[in-house]
């Protein structure tokens, strides 16, 4: 019987770990501004462009591609925004790692 609770408790267990979903926003402090990145996708085709949802002091902005070779950030309408107007671009380029 005490096997058959020891089994029975490591299942469970099991099964409440893989069911728990995750949120782990990557946050960081840049001046007096906290940025977290909500959703980040790598494209498949050039690997320093990334599609990323941002929030700013806990507002979420709309989904934009950032430019980490160029330094560039592709709001939805189209509009570029370079690095330095934005603090957001760092915060997701911060993942990317040149190769060579």
């Amino acid at each position: 019987m005490t096997n058959f609770l020891k089994l029975f408790s490591i299942g469970l267990l099991l099964w409440l770990i893989s069911v728990v979903p995750v949120r782990a926003d990557f946050c960081r402090q840049v001046e007096s501004q906290r940025i977290c990145i909500l959703d980040i996708k790598r494209s498949a085709k050039n690997y320093w462009q990334y599609q990323a949802m941002v929030s700013i002091d806990g507002i979420a902005q709309p989904s934009a591609s950032y430019d980490c070779r160029d330094r560039l950030i592709t709001d939805p309408d189209g509009n570029l925004s370079s690095f330095r107007s934005r603090k957001d671009g760092k915060i997701v380029c911060s993942l990317y790692r040149p190769r060579g």
